[in-house]
């Protein structure tokens, strides 16, 4: 039978199903009926049903709803499936989003293409894959990777940023050298990398080259920080002195 021959068919089908209905049934089932109909001759009219022409090449149509995907390897332009250039040293993703492609490991992207990532002396290609970073005891310098200068009394840090190395314990950076500190009386080393490298005990104030006594007046104690002092409650400080208000 031809298309012709059957859609000549459902509509004498139809036209008779509408006249049964309007005569046996009330007018909200003829009304409900009617969009029933409506659905009907949608989807089976040749005009809107999907077809074969509908379908671009490269594509293939959804499991689940309507409509079509592009195959992997193309991706939707104007209603067709236009194929993914997939440059040297790259493959290609099935990201819906983005370029399309990605660069092989070992490679990085510039522009449209993949170049290889060149390694330096010194240096090892990161996990990425895409990137190089200079090996423990060298720094990065434009290009390449220059060992680190760690002076007398210093140490190699993990740090990825810096001069690479810090002063041991008991001694304090000084441009490019570690110079010892001079503990004074009452006073312990820290590890702050700035300052003196040292700190006065609770109970002292600390000086230039010095740890003095914190001399505590009456009606007085030792402030949080312990190197100075305030007034019991309910004296106020005039002065170096503690007076009831």
């Amino acid at each position: 039978m031809t298309p012709k021959y059957i859609s000549s068919l459902d509509e004498k089908w139809r036209d008779s199903l509408t006249h049964n209905w309007s005569r046996r049934f009330s007018v909200p089932t003829r009304a409900f009926a009617g969009f029933f109909l409506f659905f009907l001759c949608l989807a089976t009219n040749p005009a809107h049903a999907q077809t074969g022409s509908e379908l671009p090449e490269n594509a293939t149509l959804r499991s689940y709803g309507s409509g079509w995907t592009c195959d992997f390897g193309f991706r939707e332009a104007y209603s067709q499936c236009v194929r993914i250039v997939v440059p040297s040293n790259a493959y290609a993703t099935d990201a819906t989003y983005g370029r399309g492609w990605e660069c092989n490991y070992g490679f990085d992207r510039e522009e449209n293409d993949c170049v290889a990532v060149v390694v330096p002396d010194n240096a090892y290609l990161e996990y990425s894959g895409s990137s190089w970073t200079c090996n423990r005891g060298f720094k990065r310098e434009r290009d390449g990777c220059a060992a680190i200068i760690v002076p007398e009394n210093g140490y190699l840090t993990d740090r990825g940023y810096g001069a690479g190395w810090e002063c041991k314990r008991g001694y304090v950076q000084y441009q490019l050298m570690c110079n010892h500190i001079d503990l004074p009386a009452n006073a312990f080393l820290t590890s702050s990398s700035y300052g003196p490298g040292w700190d006065c005990e609770r109970g002292f104030y600390q000086t230039e080259a010095s740890c003095e006594t914190v001399i505590l007046p009456a009606n007085a104690h030792l402030n949080y920080s312990g190197d100075g002092w305030d007034c019991n409650r309910p004296y106020k400080q005039v002065g170096e002195a503690c007076r009831m208000p």
